[in-house]
């Protein structure tokens, strides 16, 4: 099961009376992903469709669902927990080739990545700086970054792509 089932089982828990564009919305799918996934999740017998009217639906979710939306955010979760242990060690092997008394610069738009990092870093009591201007980023500096695009925009500078290995 992806991200975006569990996205569209947790909505399904907290409103039954959601529609498919509401669903859409909430999760940043696209309607006819919304619509599949539905159709997908009424055949495993995870959701039951209820006709309100004739233009509008209810979509319920049943203990198998629930079973299945625990199970797999579970699973999500043991994901989540082992690529944060990679990016840990990739950072301990990254202070051990640079050192540990220096400033590292953090450098990507994501925020949860950020704060994924931040927290590992705060762990291990390493010194960190945020930029997203690369013109500000000294050249002394070892700049970790977790993007792969935005090795371009880093050319020239010390670097070190923290989700390798992954």
């Amino acid at each position: 099961m992806q991200d975006n089932e569990i996205l569209i089982l947790e909505e399904l828990e907290k409103n039954s009376d959601i529609t498919q564009r509401d669903l859409s919305e909430k999760t940043g799918l696209s309607l006819g992903m919304v619509n599949l996934l539905l159709k997908k999740f009424i055949k495993k017998g995870f959701v039951k469709l209820e006709r309100l009217n004739s233009k509008s639906f209810r979509y319920i979710l049943t203990p198998e669902g629930f079973k299945e939306k625990s199970k797999k955010t579970i699973e999500y979760m043991k994901i989540y927990y082992r690529r944060t242990l990679l990016i840990k060690q990739n950072i301990e092997r990254i202070i051990q080739r640079y050192g540990r008394n220096r400033t590292y610069v953090l450098f990507g738009k994501d925020k949860e990545m950020k704060e994924i990092i931040e927290g590992i870093l705060k762990e291990l009591r390493v010194k960190y700086i945020t930029e997203n201007e690369v013109e500000k980023i000294e050249s002394t500096n070892v700049v970790l970054y977790w993007n792969v695009e935005d090795r371009e925009k880093l050319e020239g500078l010390k670097c070190e792509f923290l989700m390798g290995g992954m």
